[in-house]
This record gives C-alpha cells, sequence and structure tokens, in this order.
C-alpha cells in the first residue's frame, strides 16, 4: 500500500491545489487518474517524487505518465523497464541493448523576458511561431547537456541510445497547429519553417504545400539559435525524440495515444522503430538530392 499523490499539507503548485481540492467530475476524474498512475509507479519513483510533485506538478505527472506507457508497451515486446537512480529517467533493455529515456517538460519561458511566449500575444494578435519553436529548442538544449553530465559520470555509455521525451501542455497556443503543417517540435529538428500552399498561378488550384526552408531563428536580442538539432554533429547522440500533450485530463483513452516520435537519422545509436509507442513517427529520408521527411501513422498498442 503507497501514500497517495494528494494529501494534506504545504503546496505550491496550482495544478496540484486545485486538483487535491476538485468536487467537478471532470477534475475529480483526473485527480484518480492520476492516482492510479501512481500506484503502478510508486515503485520504480525516487524518494522525493511526492515532495517534488507539490512544486512542480506537471514535470513529475509527465514522468509518471510516460513510464507507465512505455510499461504497457514495452511487456507485450520483450523489453524490460527500470528507473535506475542517478541517471536519465527510464531504461529500456531488450537484447543486450539499452535505450535511455529523458523526460522533460516545455515551458512558456520566464514571464517578463522578451522571448517568452505569451497568450494572447502583445505584439498584435498573430501567432508567435518563432517563438514557439524556440521553447522546443531550449527543452532540447537541457537535456542535451544532461546528456553529457551522465556520459561523463559514466552512468550512460557511449553505445547506449538516448531519447528525449518533451511534453508540450503547458504551452500557449497549443490549440493553433495547422493539420497540414509539420509539428513544431519537428521545427526544431529540421529546417522547417512557416508552412505554404502552392497555387498554381494559371488555374488557381491548389497543387500541393511545404515548409519553407528555415535553419536559424533570430532571437530578441539578436542572437541566432540553429533549429536544425538533426542536421548537427552535436546532436548524434540524440537516438530521437518524443512529443505530447498528455496531461492528467487524458483519462479514457489508451497512455501514448498521442505520441509523436521522430528518428534521428545521424544518430550514432539508432533505436528499432518498435521500441517506443507512437501515433505517428517520422524519418528523414536521404535521396540524391538531398533528403526528404516521411511521416508514418500508426496506433500504440490498445
Amino acid at each position: 500500500m503507497c501514500a497517495p499523490v494528494f494529501s494534506a499539507g504545504p503546496a505550491t503548485d496550482p495544478a496540484y491545489i486545485n486538483l487535491r481540492a476538485a468536487t467537478e467530475d471532470w477534475l475529480v476524474a483526473a485527480r484518480e487518474f492520476t492516482e492510479g498512475l501512481w500506484r503502478r509507479f510508486h515503485g520504480l519513483a525516487d524518494p522525493n517524487f511526492l515532495l517534488e510533485i507539490r512544486r512542480d506538478f506537471h514535470a513529475r505527472f509527465w514522468e509518471m505518465y510516460l513510464t507507465c506507457a512505455l510499461l504497457d508497451h514495452a511487456h507485450p515486446n520483450g523489453y524490460q523497464v527500470s528507473c535506475p537512480k542517478p541517471g536519465p529517467d527510464i531504461l529500456l533493455e531488450f537484447q543486450g541493448n539499452r535505450i535511455w529515456v529523458e523526460a522533460v517538460t516545455a515551458t512558456n519561458g520566464v514571464p517578463g523576458l522578451p522571448d517568452t511566449v505569451v497568450e494572447p500575444n502583445p505584439d498584435g494578435g498573430r501567432i508567435p511561431e518563432e517563438k514557439l519553436v524556440l521553447r522546443y529548442t531550449n527543452a532540447l538544449r537541457e537535456k542535451d547537456g544532461k546528456y553529457l553530465k551522465y556520459l561523463r559520470k559514466g552512468t550512460v555509455r557511449k553505445d547506449d541510445s538516448f531519447v528525449i521525451a518533451i511534453n508540450a501542455h503547458a504551452l500557449a497556443y497549443r490549440w493553433t497547429q495547422a493539420a497540414n503543417d509539420a509539428p513544431r517540435f519537428l521545427k526544431s529538428l529540421y529546417p522547417l519553417g512557416h508552412y505554404q500552399v502552392l497555387i498554381n498561378r494559371q488555374s488557381g488550384d491548389i497543387v500541393g504545400h511545404q515548409n519553407e526552408p528555415r535553419f536559424q531563428i533570430v532571437k530578441a536580442n539578436g542572437a541566432e539559435v540553429p533549429v536544425q538539432a538533426f542536421l548537427q554533429r552535436r546532436s548524434r547522440a540524440i537516438s530521437a525524440v518524443l512529443c505530447s500533450f498528455a496531461n492528467a485530463a487524458s483519462h479514457g483513452v489508451p497512455l501514448g495515444r498521442d505520441f509523436e516520435l521522430a528518428y534521428n537519422p545521424v544518430a550514432r545509436c539508432p533505436i528499432a522503430t518498435a521500441s517506443i509507442p507512437s501515433k505517428r513517427s517520422w524519418a528523414a529520408e536521404l535521396t540524391d538530392t538531398g533528403g526528404q521527411l516521411v511521416g508514418t501513422t500508426h496506433i500504440p498498442d490498445e
């Protein structure tokens, strides 16, 4: 029997406080969903989990949700799942291969700074697309730095695979993603800019669509930030990047239902396509003239 996630005592995270005190049906369901995940996850959690979730609810929820989703997928496929401490959040092992998965939550940035995402946008109401892509870039950079620390300490070996799992539920404007546009997390991995519709000038017919090339984004201070992680040699250690919007209200559907996965085409240690569940996966196919990004749709295990 484990202690519950929600209990009396000091807490600073508004999401934790609101769920703990909830009486509305949908919030009560979200609280019960969280407790159900915890009953599965508590044996893998670090000793400070119940303290930390009170001050950073969504980040700790994401770590727990991700682990349970990987447990659901891994066991039927022969993978072993553990959460060794210290080290990255999750370890998948299969036939001698090790895949480390590091969870991170993308945020809107520090309030008041010029590159922080604000909704509604004070700069005329347009969607701050480039600022949003930079939030994914920032999350990737944070975990890329942690990988190097794990490597130096010997926790992670150079022949281990390494996956960064980003949760973007807390980002503003997540509802504005165009159906035919590339997901924003991909725009931090490949040089994909604004979505364009191609029109035949003579007939006026729509003949296709594409994302214009974009290799960097200029911040408010003039600094150029590369947004092509999967074309950079320094990112070869990243085997893949997973993106999800899962949150405490994501109950009633199989875990991992919204996972999207991008495989690094130049990864030092790539992962097999069946390693991690995803609704849709992306891979770059190299061609004689360069390369193209190909998406594959499939449904996670029920």
